[in-house]
């Protein structure tokens, strides 16, 4: 836990938030589709917090890394041209940056492996981040309304961790 909350302190200045993505080169016009194994949050030269899923499913792995890279599943596709997709106008200010003041953690059992079941981010513009690694689609993106789909489960307790 120690180590999550040094990472969400280097990292609580929102500029950008950033997705996985991929071009279809074999459709015409080209297609850019999101590929829900990772998102980005952060700002450059301050990290970015890195939200992965292992697998599509319900977990989400925390981590931090200095600059985001295109995700490494994409690269062995000779018909997909992998990209970053800037959400940052859906989910953040494009005229300023955002700092995060809390961070709630969803977990479980399986917090003891470093995996959480969502996150949320509360921002000192008074909106909220929420990050849901449990749809069929992989990570989705919303705010406090779409907490549900996180909190209400039995087995899950959250952490909030002041930053």
């Amino acid at each position: 836990m120690d180590e999550l909350i040094r990472l969400f302190r280097r990292c609580r200045r929102f500029e950008e938030v950033l997705a996985a993505g991929y071009g279809d080169l074999s459709s015409s016009p080209e297609r850019v589709l999101l590929y829900g194994k990772q998102v980005y949050i952060g700002a450059p030269g301050q990290g970015y917090v890195n939200l992965s899923v292992p697998e599509l499913g319900q977990l989400l792995r925390i981590g931090v890394v200095d600059e985001p890279v295109v995700h490494p599943d994409l690269d062995a596709e000779d018909q997909l041209r992998p990209v970053l997709i800037d959400l940052t106008s859906m989910y953040l200010s494009v005229h300023r940056a955002i700092e995060c003041k809390t961070v709630t953690l969803y977990v479980d059992d399986d917090f003891a492996d470093g995996l959480v079941r969502g996150v949320a981010f509360a921002l000192d513009d008074g909106t909220s981040l929420v990050v849901d690694p449990a749809t069929v689609d992989g990570i989705a993106l919303g705010d406090e309304r779409d907490l549900w789909r996180i909190a209400d489960n039995g087995d899950v307790r959250a952490v909030e961790i002041p930053i």
